[in-house]
């Protein structure tokens, strides 16, 4: 058990966090339980899903108590953007505002674009009032880290898989030749016996890269070459190595300590090696920004309003009331508006239950985003039904709803100091919607063909269209969607979400 805990803070924050809603039974002390009983490896870049498939708490929950205690100060929230090719952790930042979405990996030595799909982690560690970690200190970090955790504790991803399965880390620990420490002005020898390929490396906590080619004829002699690592920079004796043994010294000029990690890459694993990772399901920055919880609690997270951040794949609903000027005419402003008020009420419980989150209002109508194209449909058809209750039990029919979804490219940025998106996807989901008529559900070619889509569509009338969308020159296939089952959707035999 760990004894470094502020326990009268912690349990000030556990039982705030009792009251942040309503939670699944034992769920907080599930929480509590690994504060206690973890070491601080375990409470550095806690990966929420993970979290959640341990302690069988649902994904959603999960997230949504990690959002609640960050926000209460018991944890710290970091975005990662990783390295697709060796699971490096490229860039990290402490908010979504600090973000850049262009990366460089120093080992692979390669730039690239990071989207918000893939490759950009949201992690949670535990803050340093609740209990400190070598890992709050990233400047003295490899003081008090072997180098061995150094890389795959801290430099590496634990997340990173091999088109096997294997993980990315035991690869690249099986490669290593050289993994050390570098005192300032230590010098360090290392004998290897070299084969065809390449010598490939880096000190990560320079940032600095070498490599070297190593081919021609073996060497007859044994081979000695010099390295130095000065001005951020290796600076080698040679720009090539002869297969064969090797005696390599390392001399760290620079004014800190270096950490050397080296591999010898075969002729054959350069030909061979797969060009990108896998990785065990983190919590992406994409699912993360449609979560209606982190929208509520971190209204100040927004994307720097000179970046924007490209997202491959995004799903967006639209609604919109029909007759809502004639309603406003024939109930009055203030009965109108409050009846608007409550319809979004409704729409936002809705819509926050299936995985989605409300972007924004524009007068009666509503934005949201999903992670999930599935999600979206089931969160469509259930509004309608949500609506139809809310009519009923007014006894009137005053809302009436009308639907449309599209999914496709965006880019996230920032717009009146919120989250938004933008881009052709959003404009093709709103004119989807605007073909909707009455209780109906418009849904996009895109939306139809997405997993799972088609299947849970079964037991409903679906009329097949096309239609020129205004200001979209291509004509557009569409589907109507239409529901003569009032059960309720989550009611379905047999409807999952698509993985």
């Amino acid at each position: 058990m760990a004894t470094d805990i502020d326990e009268k803070l912690l349990d000030e924050i556990l039982t705030d966090l009792e009251k942040a809603r309503s939670w699944t039974p034992r769920t907080i002390a599930k929480l509590e339980s690994l504060i206690h009983s973890e070491d601080e490896f375990a409470l550095f870049r806690i990966n929420p899903i993970r979290f959640a498939n341990e302690k069988n708490v649902s994904e959603a929950e999960a997230i949504d108590l990690f959002l609640h205690a960050t926000r209460l100060g018991l944890f710290q929230m970091d975005w990662q953007l990783l390295c697709p090719l060796c699971g490096a952790i490229a860039n990290s930042f402490n908010s979504l505002h600090d973000v850049h979405s262009d990366y460089f990996c120093t080992l692979c030595q390669r730039s690239a674009e990071a989207s918000m799909d893939d490759y950009m982690q949201v992690s949670f560690t535990i803050a340093p009032p609740v209990r400190k970690l070598v890992f709050h200190r990233p400047e003295s970090i490899q003081e008090h880290l072997s180098v061995d955790d150094f890389y795959f504790k801290y430099f590496f991803s634990e997340t990173g898989l091999t088109t096997t399965g294997e993980k990315s880390n035991d690869r690249l620990r099986a490669l290593a030749e050289i993994s050390s420490y570098l005192e300032p002005g230590q010098s360090k020898t290392f004998d290897l016996d070299l084969s065809a390929g390449r010598l490939w490396g880096l000190d990560g906590l320079h940032q600095a890269h070498l490599s070297l080619p190593i081919g021609g004829e073996p060497a007859v002699t044994g081979q000695h070459v010099s390295i130095r690592l000065a001005e951020g920079k290796f600076q080698a004796d040679t720009a090539s190595l002869f297969p064969g043994k090797i005696s390599l010294e390392f001399e760290n000029r620079t004014s800190t300590k270096a950490a050397l990690f080296f591999m010898c890459l075969s002729e054959d694993y350069l030909r061979k090696t797969p060009t990108g990772l896998q990785f065990a399901p983190f919590l992406s920055a994409k699912r993360l920004v449609t979560t209606q919880t982190f929208r509520d609690l971190f209204r100040n997270e927004y994307v720097h309003g000179a970046e924007s951040i490209n997202i491959k794949e995004m799903t967006f609903l639209f609604t919109d009331l029909k007759g809502s000027t004639a309603l406003y005419d024939r109930i009055g402003d203030l009965k109108a508006f409050t009846l608007v008020q409550e319809h979004f009420e409704r729409l936002t419980k809705v819509i926050q239950n299936h995985s989605g989150a409300i972007v924004k209002t524009i007068g009666d109508a509503v934005m949201a985003s999903f992670a999930n194209p599935f999600d979206a449909v089931r969160a469509a058809l259930e509004l309608l039904e949500e609506i139809s209750r809310f009519n009923k039990m007014r006894g009137s029919e005053d809302v009436i709803l009308k639907i449309g979804i599209h999914r496709g490219p965006c880019i996230a940025v920032t717009l009146n100091d919120c989250l938004d998106y933008f881009g052709q996807t959003i404009n093709i989901a709103s004119r989807v919607q605007e073909l909707a008529d009455s209780r109906e559900v418009y849904v996009s070619e895109e939306i139809y063909q997405a997993p799972g889509v088609q299947e849970f569509l079964e037991k409903f009338e679906i009329i097949p269209g096309r239609a020129h969308l205004k200001g979209i020159h291509t004509e557009m296939q569409v589907y109507k969607i239409l529901s003569s089952d009032r059960e309720s959707v989550d009611g379905r035999a047999g409807v999952q979400t698509p993985a």
